[in-house]
């Protein structure tokens, strides 16, 4: 009786957090309070797959979401990014009938990878995938050995793993799995050499000896080898490949497909969720049609104008440096005179001060590309420091703390505007400078 009762006060937050636009994380942190088991208490029709990952695990998570359904299946998702225990507490209670019965032939979950291990005490996903391992969130996550140690914690020798063949360090996650690697093979943005300052995996995470790359995607996400101990990038059952930075096309074992958000880590989110889908029953032709149909743009990616000016905005996230270096290699690549306006606040929810990740990300790069950097939010400040060091003149540099005055600031500059922020803080951004 208690957990019904519980259950129907979780379902009535779920509804009104839906009219007042909010209740992610509420209903499933409160009844969690009032039932501390009660995830051990589901039970499911279909299978369970957890995505989790540094980066790109939301956008995965709605593709692959979306690829089920279209394809015919009933789905349950929280394709909202809340992936922490309360946000994936609300899916399942959002989606389960009085008796705790989820009828649905696949739940679809986005995971913390730092809170996997609390989320899947009680349960257990049939598949996990993860799409990268990188960095992130230093004051909340430390060491990426910290990650990968909940990981194999939370990882049931039950459970069949989707992994990233051209990343070293999620590769090598819980050996003992059953697993299938997707990949991106070599493309003409391809490296010998990673132009990123964050890089996670210079040495083998099996024996700790140099690891060698034959080309790189990006930051440690590339082709490998240890020849000490013979650790590599392994075969790979997924392969994207013919990649056309120009028209978005590609192939994934020989079958075309499409995004519009054409930047290497997107290819690789792509293949990810088309691996999925395969793995789950979905026949690849199939998974590649639904794939190339699903718009990325609204999700990271905005194009607007602004007094006739083109504008672009890519949502990064913050603490992440990887995260804001692909978003600068994209900007890197809209032609013309190019004006980069970044907007960087307090940590959100935490409100850390902390502003060392900025000297990991690979500013240095937009040296001579772009005219002017307006430097925006609470460490404004901060963020210019950044950039002095990284060669820009004060010339270059606009600042002001006052997001609300990026209006006036905007009209003393030239070329496309290119925002950079986080989610949090996009439409505060696009409130400003309309």
């Amino acid at each position: 009786m208690r957990f019904i009762l519980v259950l129907l006060f979780g379902k009535l937050l779920t509804k009104i957090g839906k009219l007042t636009g909010k209740g992610t994380n509420l209903p499933g942190e409160l009844a969690l309070k009032l039932y501390p088991d009660l995830l051990a208490r589901f039970t499911f029709k279909g299978k369970i797959i957890a995505i989790t990952g540094s980066n790109g695990k939301t956008t995965t998570t709605n593709m692959l979401a979306n690829i089920l359904s279209v394809a015919g299946y009933k789905v349950a998702s929280n394709q909202k990014g809340s992936n922490l225990t309360g946000g994936i507490t609300t899916t399942i209670i959002s989606n389960a009938n009085l008796h705790g019965y989820v009828d649905a032939d696949f739940v679809v979950l986005e995971v913390d990878e730092r809170y996997s291990r609390l989320i899947f005490k009680h349960f257990s996903p049939d598949y996990l995938l993860c799409t990268n391992l990188f960095r992130d969130q230093l004051t909340r996550n430390g060491n990426i050995d910290v990650i990968i140690d909940k990981l194999d914690q939370a990882i049931k020798p039950s459970v069949k793993l989707i992994l990233n063949a051209n990343d070293p360090i999620s590769s090598n996650l819980v050996m003992e799995n059953e697993r299938v690697y997707f990949g991106l093979a070599h493309t003409s943005l391809s490296s010998l050499t990673s132009f990123n300052i964050t890089h996670d995996a210079k040495v083998c995470p099996r024996c700790y000896h140099k690891l060698d790359y034959e080309y790189f995607h990006y930051n440690h996400i590339g082709k490998y080898h240890c020849s000490n101990c013979g650790y590599q990038t392994p075969p790979i059952a997924y392969l994207a490949d013919h990649v056309d930075f120009t028209t978005g096309n590609f192939m994934i074992n020989g079958f075309i497909t499409n995004t519009t958000f054409k930047s290497l880590f997107n290819f690789l989110n792509v293949t990810a969720a088309v691996a999925a889908a395969c793995e789950l029953g979905v026949d690849i032709k199939t998974a590649t049609e639904i794939a190339s149909n699903f718009n990325i743009m609204e999700q990271r990616y905005k194009e607007f104008t602004i007094n006739e000016r083109p504008a672009l905005m890519i949502l990064s996230k913050n603490q992440n440096p990887v995260s804001y270096d692909q978003s600068i290699a994209y900007i890197l690549s809209v032609k013309g005179p190019k004006t980069l306006v970044i907007v960087v606040n307090n940590i959100n929810h935490t409100y850390e001060k902390d502003t060392t990740w900025l000297y990991d990300i690979s500013f240095e790069r937009l040296i001579g590309h772009v005219d002017y950097i307006i430097c925006s939010g609470q460490r404004a400040y901060d963020l210019a420091v950044r950039l002095k060091l990284a060669g820009f003149t004060s010339d270059q540099l606009i600042i002001d703390a006052q997001t609300n005055m990026l209006k006036s600031k905007i009209t003393k500059t030239t070329g496309t505007l290119c925002f950079l922020t986080e989610v949090y803080d996009a439409q505060a951004v696009l409130n400003a400078v309309k």
